[in-house]
C-alpha cells in the first residue's frame, strides 16, 4: 500500500506567490521611503535641539554668538559648568551642522550639508535650513 504524502501543488505555489507579488506591488512604495523620512525628521529634531541652545545661550549671555564659532560655544561649558550642548551634533550623513548668519540682520540659520555632504553657497536643493533664529 502507497502512502500518501500531503503536499503543495505547483499550481498552488504558484498563485500564493502572484498573491505576494501584487501585495507588494502596494507596500513596497511606503516601506522604502522610510530611510530617506527618517532622515529628515532626524534633521528637523536636530534644528530644534540646536535652535533650543541658541535661545538658551542668548537668554544667558544677552545676544546670540558669532555664527563662525556659534556651535562650538554651545558646547562649551559656562562659567556655572553648563554647557547648551553635550557634542557638536552631525546630521545623518554624519557631517557637522553648519551655522550661517542671515544676510543684513544679527539672526543665524542653521544648515545641514544634505546627502551630497557639500555646503551649497546660496540655496541649494540637497542643503537643509532651519527658520531663522533672532
Amino acid at each position: 500500500m502507497c502512502k500518501k504524502v500531503a503536499a503543495f501543488t505547483l499550481v498552488e505555489i504558484l498563485v500564493a506567490l502572484t498573491i505576494i507579488g501584487v501585495l507588494l506591488t502596494f507596500v513596497a512604495p511606503y516601506v522604502f521611503n522610510r530611510p530617506d523620512q527618517a532622515r529628515k525628521l532626524k534633521v528637523e529634531n536636530d534644528f530644534l535641539a540646536i535652535s533650543t541652545a541658541l535661545n538658551l545661550y542668548k537668554l544667558d549671555q544677552g545676544s546670540l554668538p558669532e555664527a563662525a564659532v556659534a556651535i562650538e560655544m554651545l558646547t562649551v561649558q559656562n562659567p556655572g559648568g553648563v554647557s547648551y550642548l553635550a557634542k557638536i551634533p552631525l546630521d545623518p550623513w554624519n557631517t557637522p551642522y553648519q551655522i550661517e548668519q542671515v544676510v543684513g540682520s544679527n539672526a543665524l540659520q542653521i544648515i545641514s550639508a544634505g546627502s551630497d555632504k557639500k555646503f551649497s553657497i546660496g540655496t541649494s536643493p540637497d542643503d537643509l535650513r532651519s527658520e531663522i533664529i533672532q
